[in-house]
């Protein structure tokens, strides 16, 4: 068998450190460009809202109430078209995973499909406990106003005191965000604590109305592809834009 000389060796030797010092630079400038990106080392839990099932667990309005609610889980449905809510909300959930990981971010999905059954508080409990910086929760509007609002916990809040400020600042800029990018009527920021999700949630969170499936002519928008990739544009804009203000 032919033995590698001494210069052989050292040849062979140098072209690995070339071929490792490459590697090692492809990975560290991935690594840089990685790190310019806004998401870079944020994660987003999102909530597609609804369900194809109804669910008839009553929740606790917060944690440590005694008082159980019961809230509408498989949502609206298009007045023309009988396009579920639920599918709608899954739609635009999934195309803002989509925008939000090609901006650095790492993306949650409380789920990824209609037949399920989930309480508004398994939802929550995925945001909270899986690391997420934030929770979005996405929901059609339940009568015929059209336009977009947000909607954020009271400054009063007995469940979660403390995430008002953040809940408020991520709810303003992706209402803002959304009406900018879709046109609709900017109805702006709903502080309640009468929502289940948002009691729930120990991490700054917002639910957003996205438009009317019960308004025909909002209806005709909101099932179409385009009108839901300018609904994740702007929601994703509204993200991007606290992460930068935090």
């Amino acid at each position: 068998m032919k033995r590698f000389g001494r210069k052989s060796f050292i040849l062979l030797f140098t072209l690995m450190l070339l071929v490792c010092s490459v590697v090692a630079s492809g990975k560290s400038s991935n690594t840089a460009k990685a790190e310019k990106l806004i998401g870079y080392g944020k994660t987003v839990a999102i909530d597609p809202g609804c369900q194809a099932n109804e669910d008839s667990r009553k929740e606790a309005l917060g944690p440590g109430d005694f008082k159980r609610v019961k809230e509408d889980l498989v949502g609206t449905t298009g007045v023309t078209t009988d396009y579920p809510e639920y599918e709608l909300n899954l739609q635009v959930a999934l195309k803002l995973k989509s925008v939000l990981e090609k901006n650095g971010y790492k993306v949650i999905l409380t789920r990824t499909e209609s037949d399920i059954y989930a309480t508004n508080v398994d939802r929550t409990m995925i945001a909270n406990t899986t690391g997420a910086d934030i929770y979005v929760s996405i929901h059609a509007n339940d009568t015929e106003d059209t336009g977009v609002q947000t909607y954020c916990m009271t400054e009063d809040n007995p469940y979660n005191y403390g995430n008002y400020g953040a809940c408020r600042l991520l709810s303003d800029v992706v209402v803002s965000c959304l009406a900018d990018e879709t046109k609709a009527d900017n109805n702006g920021v709903i502080e309640t604590d009468k929502i289940v999700g948002i009691n729930w949630c120990s991490i700054p969170n917002t639910v957003v109305g996205i438009g009317s499936l019960e308004n025909e002519e909002e209806e005709a928008l909101l099932v179409t592809d385009e009108y839901q990739s300018k609904i994740a544009t702007g929601i994703a804009a509204g993200i991007d834009s606290y992460f930068t203000q935090k």
